[in-house]
């Protein structure tokens, strides 16, 4: 078994990936920053649980279903936490299981900062353009 914030990043992937946002928001500060690499759609800086919640419903609104992900390995210490993984993807019958890493701050026992890295930024950018 890992450290608190390993257990917080694990039960925050299984929440997102079951579908329920009001517990995956709660992993996170009220002010958190969600940093998404690229040039597509989603790219850019979500402030706040209200715009992580925008940037996953606007994802809903574009995919044929909902993004998850596979963790492979997660670390956490006291200050931060990265998650390795699969994230799926599937848009217009094109499917991609693109690779990826997060890199997490953590402040209060929750979430604070997110960056969100893809390992095939150019495949992800094609398919959420």
């Amino acid at each position: 078994m890992g450290n608190a914030h390993e257990d917080l990043l694990r039960r925050a992937t299984d929440a997102l990936n079951q579908g329920d946002m009001d517990a995956f928001l709660a992993a996170h500060t009220p002010d958190v920053v969600f940093h998404v690499s690229g040039g597509n759609a989603m790219s850019g800086d979500h402030v706040g649980r209200e715009g992580m919640a925008a940037i996953f419903g606007k994802m809903m609104e574009i995919l044929d279903r909902p993004p998850s992900f596979d963790i492979h390995d997660c670390l956490a210490n006291d200050e931060h936490g990265i998650l390795l993984g699969v994230q799926h993807l599937s848009r217009g019958g094109a499917t991609i299981d693109a690779r990826s890493t997060l890199v997490f701050h953590f402040a209060d026992d929750m979430v604070s900062e997110v960056w969100l890295q893809p390992q095939d930024q150019d495949s992800v950018n094609s398919l959420l353009a």
